[in-house]
């Protein structure tokens, strides 16, 4: 078995773009793959991926999309044995290593995936469907309700973050590294971990300073895209305690086992996830958790 968390978000249409219709670009994108199945792969020269697209929905029913994190040529594995022989893994010309990610549209604006350490995140799709497609979608994560809670407890009381970062699109915005990280490092580093705080022999009544924590806030709201780990800590005004918010064990989520394809071990069932993703859907929407989740970007407009 294989474990996987079911990660949701929301999409939405960019503003001053047209509106996104999944069922509208699944559809064009599925006629363009028939005709040349090249399409389905686009090579940013920072990263190379693979769309397919597994299923078009309808006024009920997800559109389902498959995301494929590939690798070039130039960073493919290569096998290693205990004896110490060093060997190229076999591949033909028109084949790539890759990690595979399945993801579900719902027609009202839900979003979700199954997650795992080395899955494509949704930045790949929206990447792959701006540049290909011309087609402009944004995901926003969604927090369980009382995180928010957890946040505005903190507001101005911030004493540390630590956050790890892995590298992100060419195009993706930089102006949350202002305060954080330098620019041109930002891009240099493939990945990036720190910690940023008032040390714990300073005085307790000192914290970060609002532009940083302003920063802060930017980033957990991208955090989709390139956080991979985010810890806040900071003096709760409803408890008077220092508290920590994990940012993503906040997320909307679940936690599942999925049983291996028959063809690639190391991959889930395909139809098997999708199943479980409408499942959870469902299940999430009936307990009105979808309803009442917090938006990433919520985090800094009620703050």
């Amino acid at each position: 078995m294989l474990k996987r968390k079911l990660v949701f978000h929301r999409w939405g249409s960019v503003g001053g773009r047209p509106d996104f219709d999944p069922r509208e670009v699944a559809t064009r994108l599925r006629s363009k793959i028939a005709d040349n199945g090249d399409f389905a792969i686009f090579d940013s020269g920072d990263a190379v991926t693979a769309v397919e697209v597994a299923q078009v929905g309808s006024d009920a029913e997800p559109t389902n999309f498959k995301i494929f994190a590939l690798r070039n040529a130039d960073n493919r594995p290569f096998k290693w044995d205990s004896a110490g022989s060093v060997s190229p893994i076999s591949l033909r010309a028109h084949e790539y290593p890759a990690d595979v990610s399945h993801v579900s549209l719902w027609p009202d604006g839900t979003c979700a995936q199954d997650y795992g350490k080395e899955v494509p995140r949704l930045s790949r799709l929206s990447h792959f469907l701006r540049r290909k497609m011309s087609a402009h979608v944004k995901f926003d994560a969604l927090y369980r309700e009382d995180m928010l809670t957890k946040l505005k407890a903190l507001q101005g009381h911030i004493r540390s973050v630590e956050v790890a970062m892995t590298k992100r699109h060419p195009d993706q915005s930089g102006g949350v590294f202002g305060t954080l990280i330098p620019e041109t490092f930002g891009h240099r580093a493939p990945s990036i971990r720190f910690t940023l705080g008032m040390g714990r022999y300073g005085p307790r009544d000192r914290y970060l300073d609002g532009e940083t924590e302003e920063q802060i806030f930017a980033l957990a709201e991208q955090a989709d895209d390139f956080v991979s780990n985010m810890i806040i800590r900071g003096r709760s005004t409803v408890t008077g305690r220092v508290e920590t918010v994990n940012l993503l064990q906040e997320r909307l989520q679940y936690e599942t086992e999925f049983s291996r394809s028959s063809t690639v071990p190391s991959m889930p069932n395909p139809d098997e996830v999708f199943r479980s993703l409408e499942q959870t859907y469902q299940t999430f929407q009936s307990e009105g958790k979808i309803a009442s989740a917090v938006q990433g970007q919520q985090m800094r407009g009620n703050n």
